[in-house]
């Protein structure tokens, strides 16, 4: 078999956000006919099948090409969802296959699945099982908390591919805290702002809402975010969205109309420049920062506090990941991550009979 099955493949010398190739099946990216420095036949590029992992946008930044030439586009349901509020209009193309976890896609190319990853709301492992071997592509993951298959060949994510890496946590108690957290400065006249990556932050809206060890914060307490991380919020829990509050759209009169008045409120935010005006207001950062192995979960700072959520596996995680996967091959992505040459020394170092290399 050769080591050409699974494949990094950066296009004209790009160097990050590269599509996966599993056999003839492309991830998280595109590969089209101009990208190509052989011969292959353009046609073929008609029946191409590409897989999206999860919705966050350097993982998804290539759907607008993919959707002008392939024909088959597999995701979660909770992606679909989220693409759809991130890009509206592009639910209506009719390649898209949305598959639950675990629901066997046979195509020519080999038998699709989705797996969970443990990463963000929809994220996904993706499985393709041919007649003659098995692939996997990891996505972003957290382990233990996910799904298990065995492949031969699997392209690995490498974002905590350093062993600084190893910062442990309880998702739902770290969670739980945070709650607590707001909840206590709430009373106290406090705004607060949170600060995490978008899925992290719908989960995090999520759990403020619908929270039954820890009740809910009053529904006069406004929540905020904006227009866009709500519209993936609403799409992502449509089955729940009617025991949300009312929320109001960050930046908008709306917003500072509470601010003026100084009304308490709870503002979810992922990137966006914070507004001088909004320096006092309580912040908390969540993952952030890089949390090693001797730093606690919850670490206060002068004005806020950060969380870890982990929503990457550590690097012990990893490799007890690639133990459970049992591959003879492994590579880990480059285009993601600076740490995937470590990783891979890492993974040969633990388990010196699989092949483990880097994609740079």
């Amino acid at each position: 078999m050769s080591e050409e099955i699974i494949k990094v493949h950066c296009n004209d010398g790009q160097k990050t956000n590269c599509p996966i190739k599993l056999g003839q099946i492309y991830c998280d990216g595109y590969k089209g006919p101009n990208d190509l420095k052989s011969q292959e036949n353009p046609t073929e590029y008609s029946g191409r099948i590409g897989v999206f992992s999860h919705f966050h946008e350097d993982h998804i930044s290539a759907v607008r090409k993919c959707l002008g030439t392939y024909n088959t586009l597999i995701v979660h349901p909770i992606t679909f969802k989220a693409i759809s509020a991130l890009l509206p209009g592009f639910q209506f193309y009719e390649q898209w296959i949305p598959m639950d976890y675990d629901t066997k896609y046979p195509s020519k190319a080999g038998d699709i699945r989705l797996l969970k990853s443990n990463h963000i709301p929809g994220s996904s492992q993706v499985h393709v099982e041919t007649n003659d071997t098995t692939l996997l592509y990891s996505g972003d993951f957290n382990y233990p908390e996910m799904q298990i298959r065995k492949a031969e060949h699997l392209v690995l994510d490498a974002t905590h591919g350093d062993p600084w890496h190893d910062g442990k946590t309880d998702r739902q108690s770290v969670k739980n805290r945070m709650f607590e957290d707001v909840k206590e400065k709430i009373e106290l006249n406090k705004p607060v702002i949170i600060r995490s990556s978008a899925g992290t932050l719908q989960e995090l809206i999520k759990h403020f809402e619908i929270n039954p060890s820890d009740g809910q914060l009053s529904h006069d307490i406004p929540f905020v975010t904006t227009k866009k991380q709500k519209s993936i919020l609403l799409k992502i829990y449509q089955d729940v969205k009617n025991d949300f509050r009312d929320i109001t759209e960050y930046d908008s009169p709306e917003f500072w109309k509470l601010h003026r008045n100084n009304k308490r409120c709870v503002i979810f935010l992922t990137n966006e420049i914070i507004d001088e005006a909004l320096q006092n207001y309580y912040n908390i950062i969540v993952d952030k920062y890089r949390f090693s192995n001797d730093n606690a979960a919850i670490i206060p700072f002068n004005g806020g506090c950060r969380y870890n959520l982990a929503s990457h596996a550590s690097i012990q995680n990893i490799l007890d990941y690639v133990g459970d996967i049992e591959p003879k091959q492994v590579i880990t992505d480059c285009s993601r991550s600076g740490y995937a040459p470590m990783l891979a020394k890492q993974i040969q170092l633990k388990y010196p009979k699989i092949n483990a290399y880097p994609s740079c």
